[in-house]
């Protein structure tokens, strides 16, 4: 055995490389490695064969071992095909409280490394005698409680049974993930700047419950003669919550990620009213006369900002990049002419285009646009469908919009989406919307003639949209300082350029579920859990996905708990009729109603940074309370989403209690109980 020790963790690895010993030396728990995981999975292509793989438990090793620091060498990698001349160095060193891990890999033959797993923590099945939960950042956030159960309970039949694998960046939205349980936190997370295309992955087994493996995958295409050194992963292991690990992602991502100030409009946006006025398959729902009608619809619901989708004479979903403004919609001055009027009325309008597809169809396409689509490995592109349909089932079964994808490394593509923020503000929107470009799968460009960073199809996306999103972020401020530049989905690295996020798929999920995990450690269940993106990043600005012509209360309450802004979607004919006809006046009035909650204390909660629970006592974790810091003062969301009334015990040291509000009353004294389903602010002032 080869051991590593210092004051925080005891660590051991066999003669394989493999973590054999894992020990937070502040408590009595001792080994949380309940077997040894395999060490490494290197996989590469070799002639026809893309599937040539390397298991660690098959190598022979040289080991060397000396400063701090244990090298498991392996000098040529075996398979079950043969042996290739590919070196990999697996490293691992203590540094305070972290284990890092380091590796290279070294290749000497006319191979290309697709995949390597490195490393692999497992397999674990306790941190505290319990039943462990996994925090995953899947969008914003999810907590998966007892995770080892639910791994072991995926059914056989899905492409890998008993695993949750998850790539980025997007769908994932940062490259780290934890495991806690109790007082104890597992943190893992990658330290790579150029955030290359690569996979989280939570590994399980059928027959032995409740094992936990945590591995990264990355998509490293190490070509002939090239030496890759692979991107730093940390662990922590220690007493605490899981806000300590994130803690070392947000300072670590800081030294990479760009700050750039963000119009005073969207810095002060409560909710986004997002309208289709032309669908794909040409249904006209909202001409441009219709705008100011449309902005009085929105303020009904407490959202001040209109995101006209399908502006564009196409419909939407059509035709892209190859927008045109709609005569029959009413043409280019009467779109100027309602712009201007929702301005004066004081709101704000964003037009939309978009940012990652093409459409097929398009003279764009057939005249050399087509030069500029990612390629998949068989060399052709990587397609997606879009169908549109409301009514038809013609339109559902046989009309699926086929679009190739743009790869965002080519300067052309990159100059062409520069150029259409101008095209937007020829109609005088305060922002644009270039859809898709903030998140969507790391699609691997395979197409050499592109000018992928370091010549590697796993950073064609992520560092081509880099390249992509700096421009536009840069050309929208050369329009106006005030011109907003947003798109859709979430990820650490390409949030860091826009000046706000649309649509991501982060919603209320079951109520009462974080009471249940609470209660019963053994109870199964995802938790939509968006304080994990939040705290790590409380400067990004977000809309959540919310695709209906109403607000819910639970989604009201969500959103003003969280600190997200409302979104709210008129998409097909059924969401005109019902808005029209004002089909939800409680919900309506209800969403207006936390808004207008939300504006009075806007200065923190809108202004001052989302802390989640730090500093904050909240003696009943069946109440949701999120903490907001500015001026002096906490401000302490609380949310009770569960169907019994709870009682309330609150308090921030350092801080004095001033007052409480909600939709209904502002009180000195801090109730008792809140009632189901209901939320309130609790004030707190430095003493």
């Amino acid at each position: 055995m080869f051991e590593l020790r210092n004051q925080h963790l005891t660590v051991r690895f066999d003669e394989q490389g493999r973590l054999t010993w894992l020990e937070n030396n502040q408590t009595g728990h001792g080994n949380r490695i309940d077997t040894p995981a395999e060490s490494f999975k290197l996989v590469f292509q070799q002639g026809e064969n893309w599937e040539h793989v390397a298991f660690g438990d098959r190598q022979s090793y040289e080991i060397v071992q000396g400063d701090g620091k244990i090298d498991f060498i392996v000098a040529s990698v075996q398979t079950p095909t043969g042996p290739a001349a590919i070196k990999v160095v697996l490293s691992a060193r203590l540094q305070g409280e972290d284990l890092v891990f380091d590796a290279s890999i070294d290749n000497r033959t006319d191979a290309l490394v697709t995949d390597f797993e490195y490393p692999r923590v497992g397999v674990i099945k306790s941190l505290a005698g319990g039943k462990p939960a996994l925090l995953w950042p899947h969008q914003s956030g999810e907590k998966v409680s007892n995770i080892g159960q639910v791994l072991s309970a995926m059914p056989y039949g899905r492409e890998e049974s008993s695993t949750l694998a998850i790539t980025y960046p997007g769908p994932a939205s940062m490259q780290w993930m934890a495991l806690t349980e109790k007082d104890q936190t597992l943190y893992l997370g990658v330290h790579d700047p150029d955030c290359m295309a690569s996979e989280l992955r939570a590994a399980g087994d059928a027959e032995d419950t409740g094992a936990i493996t945590l591995s990264f995958n990355r998509f490293a295409f190490v070509k002939q003669d090239e030496t890759w050194p692979s991107p730093p992963a940390v662990l922590k292991l220690y007493t605490g919550s899981w806000h300590r690990g994130a803690d070392d992602y947000k300072t670590w991502s800081a030294t990479w990620r760009p700050h750039h100030d963000k119009p005073q409009w969207i810095q002060d946006m409560l909710g986004y009213f997002l309208v289709i006025n032309k669908q794909q398959y040409g249904h006209e729902m909202w001409p441009y006369d219709t705008l100011p009608e449309l902005y009085e619809r929105a303020l009904a619901h407490g959202c001040d900002a209109l995101g006209l989708f399908g502006w564009y004479h196409s419909g939407h979903d059509n035709q892209y990049p190859d927008l045109e403004v709609s005569e029959t919609l009413g043409g280019a001055d009467q779109l100027k002419a309602n712009i201007q009027a929702v301005q004066q009325a004081g709101g704000h309008v964003t037009l939309y285009f978009q940012g990652h597809l093409i459409d097929v169809n398009t003279d764009y396409y057939k005249n050399g646009g087509h030069r500029f689509e990612s390629k998949s490995s068989w060399g052709v592109p990587y397609y997606e469908q879009y169908n549109k349909y409301h009514n038809s089932h013609f339109l559902k079964r046989f009309t699926r919009k086929t679009f190739s994808n743009a790869c965002p490394a080519c300067p052309e593509w990159q100059q062409l989406m520069r150029d259409k923020a101008h095209f937007v503000a020829q109609f005088g929107p305060d922002g644009v919307l270039y859809d898709q470009i903030g998140g969507m799968p790391p699609y691997p460009c395979f197409d050499d003639s592109h000018p992928h960073k370091h010549g590697k199809p796993s950073l064609s996306i992520s560092q081509g949209r880099y390249q992509l999103l700096d421009g536009i972020q840069k050309e929208t401020k050369k329009i106006d300082p005030e011109f907003a530049f947003m798109t859709e989905h979430i990820t650490d690295l390409y949030s860091a350029f826009v000046d706000a996020l649309h649509g991501i798929n982060s919603r209320p999920s079951r109520a009462g579920d974080r009471q249940a995990s609470l209660l019963d450690e053994a109870h199964c269940e995802t938790l939509n859990y968006p304080e994990l993106f939040r705290y790590c990043f409380p400067d990004v600005i977000i809309t959540v996905r919310n695709p209906a012509p109403y607000i819910t209360q639970r989604f009201a309450n969500y959103a003003f708990t969280f600190g997200f802004r409302y979104e709210m979607e008129l998409r097909y004919l059924a969401d005109c009729e019902e808005i029209k006809a004002d089909k939800w006046p409680e919900r309506r009035a209800y969403a207006a109603a936390v808004s207008a909650l939300r504006r009075r204390y806007w200065q923190v909660l809108g202004h001052g940074e989302f802390i989640d629970e730090l500093g904050l006592v909240n003696q009943n974790q069946a109440v949701i309370a999120k903490a907001y810091t500015g001026d002096d003062q906490v401000l302490v969301a609380c949310w009770n989403d569960t169907e019994q009334a709870q009682a309330l015990s609150l308090s921030v040291p350092g801080y004095t209690f001033s007052e409480w509000a909600d939709t209904d009353t502002t009180e000195a004294a801090l109730p008792a109980t809140i009632g189901a389903g209901r939320i309130g602010l609790a004030v707190f002032t430095r003493s």
